[in-house]
């Protein structure tokens, strides 16, 4: 652990509150939640979509597009290259279990040219496929741009224990398809033939700060994929293309992630200073064991009463709305919406509680403070609370 620095990094306060505690039977008119996973596969950990591509042209100029990386040379614009040389609509962490462990799942998802007569090239149409990739959850700690100097190159090898493609996944089963695959490697019935590495640089250009990052599939054989990790070649990697995006992004979308490397941590000896109650109180909170959870929590603000540290507060007020206790949770949601952070890349973090505080405030009958909370979120950049606003208050 590298300090009080990198809880902020590896905190998360994804499982917003629960409606479902409140009421025996809940309606479409309920925001509904997750809390911690139950399924083989969770709920959407974190989720990135602003992503740009950009590649080095013919005429030795940068382009870019949202979402695509394009085809260097203009005249291979059509039919089937207007999807450029690669290109990622959005990107998601699952978490789930294998073996009794936690791992994570990471899916791209993108677009695909297709024929309906491929033979003659006849009839095109574009396809949505996904590709996702089960590996060590412990790696997501290596991808944090937090972590990066700027300017550095890093090339994270994601030890992918599983991985699969899924051709229009919106008519299947995702959620099947992937814990089907993970229960087949775990009964050695099948052979992984594929892992991944990602490239990372963040940077500062003109006082903003942003990600280059490249997405590289290859397999498991040491000799084709080590090459991508050493030196020469990652100096290399974003010469001609790459994706990026904002660095506040980039890390609220794997730190938001981050938890489930801990989570089968060993717990270890009693922690006797604010860092380790709180880090111990979110693993407890991970696990279900909220009544624990907020014990910790509740020893961590003792022992520095005066820490304006949010995410102790807002995980406490979590665990006691799990608990079925909104006042309780209420008033912890309103200290820790007090707790502006300093850097501005933690405001969507921060924003999270003004969307769980609205949650809570909405149960509890009052719809105007509710609405003040979600649209404060949304200005945090919250994405799901804009979600809220238009099903809740047309």
């Amino acid at each position: 652990m590298r300090g009080f620095c990198l809880i902020f990094i590896l905190f998360i306060f994804h499982s917003t509150v629960d409606a479902q505690f409140w009421k025996k039977k809940t309606s479409s008119k309920e925001p509904l939640v997750q809390g911690a996973p139950e399924q083989p596969v969770s709920h959407i950990k974190s989720h990135l979509t602003d992503i740009s591509g950009w590649v080095l042209n013919n005429n030795n100029k940068w382009i870019s597009a949202k979402n695509i990386i394009r085809n260097p040379d203009p005249k291979y614009a059509l039919p089937d290259r207007v999807l450029g040389l690669d290109n990622i609509s959005e990107m998601e962490i699952r978490d789930a279990q294998l073996n009794g462990k936690t791992v994570g799942v990471l899916i791209f998802k993108y677009l695909i040219p297709k024929y309906e007569f491929p033979t003659i090239k006849e009839g095109f149409y574009i396809g949505k496929c996904l590709d996702f990739y089960v590996f060590p959850a412990e790696k997501i700690l290596h991808v944090l741009p937090d972590t990066l100097t700027n300017g550095s190159t890093n090339s994270v090898n994601f030890e992918v224990i599983v991985g699969g493609k899924i051709e229009n996944y919106e008519q299947k089963d995702v959620d099947y398809e992937i814990a089907t695959a993970i229960q087949r490697i775990s009964g050695n019935r099948i052979i992984n033939p594929q892992n991944l590495i990602i490239g990372v640089m963040p940077y500062n250009l003109d006082g903003k700060d942003h990600v280059k990052f490249k997405i590289i599939k290859t397999f498991p054989s040491e000799k084709l994929y080590q090459p991508y990790l050493m030196d020469d070649i990652k100096g290399q990697l974003f010469n001609k293309s790459y994706f990026e995006t904002k660095r506040s992004s980039f890390s609220s979308f794997f730190s938001g992630a981050s938890i489930m490397a801990l989570i089968d941590t060993p717990l270890g000896e009693e922690p006797t200073d604010f860092q380790g109650f709180f880090i111990k109180g979110v693993r407890e909170y991970e696990r279900g064991d909220f009544y624990n959870s907020i014990t910790d929590f509740t020893n961590a603000i003792r022992l520095q009463p005066d820490q304006k540290f949010y995410p102790v507060y807002a995980y406490r007020g979590n665990a006691k709305y799990k608990l079925k206790d909104p006042e309780a949770a209420l008033f912890d949601f309103n200290k820790a919406v007090t707790l502006k952070p300093s850097d501005k890349q933690y405001l969507p973090l921060w924003g999270q509680v003004f969307l769980n505080r609205g949650t809570v405030r909405y149960f509890m009958k009052d719809l105007e403070g509710a609405r003040g909370d979600w649209q404060r979120a949304v200005e945090l950049g919250v994405p799901q609370a804009t979600e809220y606003l238009k099903m809740y208050f047309k």
